[in-house]
C-alpha cells in the first residue's frame, strides 16, 4: 500500500495550498496517520475516519473524510483507496463548521470522478522533506 497525492494543476491547487499553509505540527499528525494506514495494510475505522455521504452528494464510489485535530488546528483530508489498494489523497481543508463546505465537497468529488486521469506522485518523506 502506497499514498499518493494527485500531481498538481488547476484542479488540485487547493490541496497544495492546504498543505503549504498549515502548521508543522499538523502537517506531521496527517503524515503519520497514513502511515499507520500503510504499517497495518488498511484503511481501519475510528471515530476521526467517515466516509463522504454519496446519497446526499449525488456520486458513486467511497471518499473517506478524516479529521485530523492539533490544538486549534481542525482539517479534514479527503482520499480514496484504488482497486489495487493505494491511498489517493484528492482534496483537504481547514475545518470551521460543523457541515462540510458545499465548495470542497463538490472539489473532492469532482477530482474522485477523474483520478484515473490525473497524474500522481508518492507521498513519502523524502519527496517531502519531511525529516525527523
Amino acid at each position: 500500500m502506497n499514498i499518493f497525492l494527485v500531481e498538481k494543476n488547476k484542479m488540485t491547487r487547493p490541496l497544495y495550498l492546504f498543505f503549504d499553509g498549515i502548521s508543522e505540527g499538523l502537517y506531521i499528525k496527517i503524515y503519520n496517520k497514513f502511515q499507520s494506514y500503510v504499517q497495518h495494510g488498511d484503511i481501519y475505522h475510528g471515530k476521526q475516519l467517515k466516509t463522504l455521504n454519496s446519497k446526499i452528494w449525488k456520486y458513486k464510489g467511497t471518499i473517506y473524510k478524516l479529521r485530523i485535530d492539533n490544538g486549534k488546528e481542525s482539517a479534514r483530508v479527503l482520499f480514496a483507496k484504488s482497486k489495487e489498494g493505494n491511498l489517493n489523497i484528492i482534496h483537504a481543508f481547514l475545518k470551521s463548521t460543523r457541515k462540510t463546505p458545499v465548495k470542497d465537497a463538490q472539489q473532492a468529488i469532482a477530482i474522485y470522478q477523474t483520478l484515473e486521469c490525473l497524474e500522481t506522485t508518492i507521498w513519502d518523506k523524502e519527496s517531502l522533506n519531511l525529516v525527523k
